[in-house]
This record gives C-alpha cells, structure tokens and sequence, in this order.
C-alpha cells in the first residue's frame, strides 16, 4: 500500500511539474508577444515622429552641394550612353539635363532620367537624417521639398523633357 501512494504522489508530483512548466512557457510565449507589439508601437511612434519631421523641414533647410552634385555625376556617368550631366537648384526647382547617345530609344532615356533623379536624392538624404531615399514607388523627401525639371537628350533638336512638382508622386514626361 505504501509503493501505490509513493507511486500515485509521484505521478501527481510529475503531473504538477509538467503542467507548471506549460505555464511558464506560454506566460514567456505571452511577454515576449507583448514585448514585440510593445516595438512594434515604439516602431509606429517613431514612423509618426519621422512624418511629423518630414513636414517641417524645408527647401531652405536642406543644401545641394557641390560634393552631392559630384557624386551624381560620377554615378551616372558611369551609364553606357550617357555624355553628359548638369544640376542647377534655384530656390524651390532643381533642373537636371542629361546629354545621351543618339542610339537610345526614348525608353531608356526616360529610365536613364529616373535614375539621375534617384541617385542624387539619394546623395542628399545620405547627408541629411531628417529625408528619406528614393524607394521603388517614391523619389525621396527631396523631391517632396523641390519641384523638377528634368531634360535627357542627344541635343537641342531631340530632348525628352519631364517635370515633377513636389504633390506628385512621378515625373510626367
């Protein structure tokens, strides 16, 4: 009689552990749940602070320097057919040209554009915290803060012209 209760406290002993045990790990499965909805709040408010400072920065705040524009043109440059590259920022416009080989079709003129214009947003937001990169569907925050005017051609006879202002999302060629 004795080995049955020594057997049946050692069960229920065995029995409680393992149950206490299933509690433990779904109390931690739970905190580390909260713990990832806490960062993705911390991540949201974030978001939040970054839009909020996106509106309050300027044109006047943010300087297309010379380096910046250095860096754009050795990029693009570096494009099979590409000649030449220009930037002039006045006030709240950019304007950017670029020369190309009379062997590209419009197509590849216009991709050429976009990348010219992507690649010194980038340059700039890399200095500038407060913008963010071009991504797939955006040209930056620079171009949030600036209207464009863009021309890639082989000359003044055969130039694509585009223009985006800051409320667009794309260039209209």
């Amino acid at each position: 009689m004795k080995k049955r209760m020594l057997v049946i406290i050692m069960l229920l002993f065995a029995i409680l552990l393992v149950a206490c045990s299933e509690d433990a790990s779904e109390s931690t499965e739970k905190n580390e749940t909260n713990t990832g909805e806490e960062t993705t709040n911390g991540q949201e408010e974030e978001t939040k602070e970054v839009s909020e400072e996106e509106t309050t920065i300027q044109s006047d705040d943010v300087e297309i320097t010379e380096e910046m524009k250095e860096m754009t043109y050795d990029t693009i440059m570096g494009y099979e057919g590409v000649k030449d590259a220009y930037i002039e920022v006045n006030g709240d416009e950019i304007t950017m040209t670029l020369q190309v080989g009379a062997s590209l079709n419009e197509e590849t003129r216009k991709e050429l554009g976009d990348n010219f214009v992507r690649n010194l947003s980038s340059n700039v937001s890399f200095n500038y915290d407060e913008l963010e990169s071009p991504s797939k569907d955006d040209y930056g925050t620079l171009f949030h803060l600036y209207d464009l005017q863009i021309g890639v051609g082989t000359g003044a006879d055969d130039i694509i012209q585009g223009a985006k202002v800051t409320s667009s999302p794309k260039i209209t060629w």
